[in-house]
C-alpha cells in the first residue's frame, strides 16, 4: 500500500509518498480504506525531532474513509461503513 512517510527527521521535505507492507488484521482490528488524511501538528513535532523507530513511519493518524474488512472480534462495525478517526 501506499503511505505518506518518513525515515530521517527533518523539515516537511523528508516526507514521501512510498510503499509500505499491507497491515494484518487482528481479532479487535479494523482495515480502512483511506480516502483522506489529515496531516496534524503532532505528525509535524515528530518529524523535525523523533527519530522513527521502523523504517518509515507514517504520518496521519486522523483519517477517513471505508471499512473493507473486520476481525472475528468487531461487532461495531462492518465492510462499507464509512468512518473517521
Amino acid at each position: 500500500m501506499k503511505a505518506a512517510g518518513y525515515d530521517h527527521t527533518g523539515p516537511p521535505e523528508v516526507l514521501r509518498y512510498t510503499d509500505v507492507p499491507d497491515p494484518e488484521i487482528g481479532l479487535r482490528d479494523v482495515l480502512i480504506q483511506i480516502e483522506a488524511i489529515s496531516i496534524e501538528g503532532g505528525d509535524l513535532i515528530n518529524l523535525r525531532s523523533s527519530q522513527p523507530g521502523h523504517p518509515t513511519y507514517v504520518v496521519g493518524y486522523a483519517a477517513a474513509g471505508t471499512v473493507v474488512a473486520i476481525g472475528d472480534a468487531v461487532t461495531d462495525r462492518k465492510p462499507g461503513d464509512r468512518v473517521t478517526s
